[in-house]
């Protein structure tokens, strides 16, 4: 994978489930927040709501994340100010 797109106010991380610091499946953190590599939106990764990016390809509900292109296609970052 090639790097993600700096964003400001937060720090990227990696791709996948990996840059979450779990090896087995998605870590859930409040700071935490996948981006989309179709429309660019952001999700957080924290399990309090269903949610989904602008183009519905990236997804999150109560126990499950992904997006319809693969887990590796997310590029995770890490929220070091105000969401933009």
């Amino acid at each position: 994978m090639q790097p993600a797109p700096a964003l400001r106010g937060f720090r990227f991380l990696g791709w996948g489930p990996r840059a979450t610091g779990s090896y087995s499946g998605w870590a859930t953190r409040s700071d935490l927040y996948g981006r989309c590599g179709r429309c660019t939106g952001l999700v957080s990764l924290w399990p309090d709501q269903i949610e989904q990016c602008s183009c519905g390809a990236l997804f999150k509900d109560l126990g499950r994340f992904g997006h319809l292109d693969g887990d590796q296609s997310i590029a995770i970052y890490s929220k070091d100010g105000p969401t933009p």
